[in-house]
């Protein structure tokens, strides 16, 4: 069988990557293949942790993939035909996937299973605010104006975070495929993490699972966040330069660099949560069937006073001054 994961964003996909990417040997005991095409660069050895490299060419109507690489697949495919064979980008997450079935999986006559993971609305939200600010692409004190643009597209924009929509997509374009979707929540993933969830789905035991030996890194606080973006390439700082900005800042453990939902307030929140429930309802009773709701609507309260309070002007001070202490440092 042949797994496509598809993300969504922010669900724990470089961690799972990283992981399929070095654990070839404990996927191989249990009837496991990562799949090295498409991840390769053409030399039949997996050097990339996901295929990316194939969702960006894909776009590009495979302008920059050697014609070989379908023939390369199948031929993968057909030494590991008997395994669970797997494709990971979280790029093809609301692609057109079209493209991708002609060249790659129609060839391999084999049985398709989309694996997705699905983040909770308000989260995926907070959590891509805070990747853009890192980015640069999200200057500090623009985020009023991002949740109100946030929340005017998915009132306007019926498509937005429709998990159905997005399923229905995926069907038209790939036939007599599998669609399975699971809950981004750690109180109910097998194993509490992405990784062992991942391996139980496909019949591995999550307590032999070799989970990483590092922690998962804490959530930086939106400050820290828009912190980090202002050091962009005219001070000499690119996306490697600003993660290690941010790799530092987690290092320094200062619990006041540290702090969760902190993007939206409560009132941002429930509306964002109640008006996208709504709009997933259907896929909810179709997936999800012993579910009132889709996602838990309460275990969200920020961990400090809400965006916009009187101290953020000192709060963000700090934060900048602990920035650049690191850079002083030639950190």
């Amino acid at each position: 069988m042949l797994w496509i994961h598809i993300g969504m964003p922010k669900t724990g996909t470089t961690a799972l990557q990283g992981f399929l990417h070095s654990n070839p040997d404990f996927l191989a005991s249990h009837g496991i293949r990562y799949l090295a095409s498409g991840r390769d660069r053409g030399t039949g050895v997996g050097h990339l942790i996901c295929h990316n490299a194939m969702a960006v060419d894909m776009s590009r109507n495979w302008s920059h993939t050697p014609d070989s690489q379908p023939q390369a697949f199948r031929a993968e495919y057909d030494r590991h035909r008997d395994e669970h064979c797997i494709i990971s980008s979280e790029m093809f997450f609301g692609r057109d996937l079209s493209s991708l079935y002609e060249r790659v999986i129609a060839p391999m006559q084999t049985e398709v299973t989309i694996l997705v993971y699905l983040r909770r609305f308000d989260d995926f939200i907070e959590a891509d605010y805070k990747q853009r600010a890192k980015n640069g692409r999200q200057p500090g004190g623009q985020v009023d104006a991002f949740v109100r643009e946030r929340i005017e597209r998915i009132e306007t924009d019926p498509e937005y975070l429709n998990f159905g929509t997005l399923f229905d997509h995926i069907r038209d374009t790939i036939p007599d495929l599998h669609i399975l979707p699971r809950l981004y929540l750690p109180e109910e993933m097998t194993g509490g993490n992405v990784i062992t969830d991942v391996m139980s789905v496909l019949g591995v035991p999550p307590e032999t699972v070799p989970l990483p030996e590092t922690n998962a890194n804490r959530s930086l606080s939106r400050l820290a966040s828009e912190a980090i973006g202002l050091f962009d390439p005219r001070l000499g700082f690119d996306k490697k330069r600003r993660h290690r900005l941010a790799r530092a800042l987690q290092a320094m453990e200062d619990p006041r660099l540290f702090r969760r939902n902190d993007v939206l307030t409560a009132s941002e929140r429930k509306s964002i949560c109640d008006l996208l429930e709504k709009r997933n309802a259907d896929m909810r009773k179709a997936f999800f069937p012993g579910r009132r709701k889709l996602f838990p609507t309460s275990g969200r309260k920020p961990t400090g006073p809400e965006r916009g309070h009187p101290g953020e002007l000192a709060e963000f001070q700090y934060v900048m001054q602990a920035a650049l202490r690191i850079v002083s440092e030639g950190q």
